[in-house]
């Protein structure tokens, strides 16, 4: 699916982070910031994450075989940067179906 609005999506994010929330669940406590793809990689691209979905960002890298160190490789660096990208933003996706599911109304059970 593409983005048809990248800059609004960017300012949602933004603001969401700007009031210290928690990209994935939404909440407000113990908000630190995640390297999206990777403090080596790219250390200004941040998401604000509460510990527990950090924790889990974190678990997800370390299943998908995803390598944080630094290499001095670019293309591999690139490599490391999309496959941490790509498990941040499966976790966004998901918790964002999740928000939508949560949304319908009683009518839509029943189709």
């Amino acid at each position: 699916m593409k983005n048809e609005s990248p800059i609004q999506t960017a300012r949602r994010l933004s603001k969401r982070a700007e009031q210290d929330r928690c990209s994935i669940c939404g909440r407000k406590l113990q908000i630190e910031k995640h390297h999206v793809a990777g403090r080596n990689q790219d250390p200004e691209l941040t998401a604000p994450l509460c510990l527990a979905c950090h924790a889990q960002v974190t678990e997800n890298l370390r299943r998908g075989d995803v390598d944080m160190r630094y290499t001095p490789d670019s293309v591999e660096r690139v490599r490391r940067a999309l496959k941490a990208t790509a498990v941040f933003l499966r976790m966004l996706a998901e918790a964002l179906c999740r928000w939508a599911e949560s949304l319908r109304g009683p009518e839509s059970e029943q189709d």
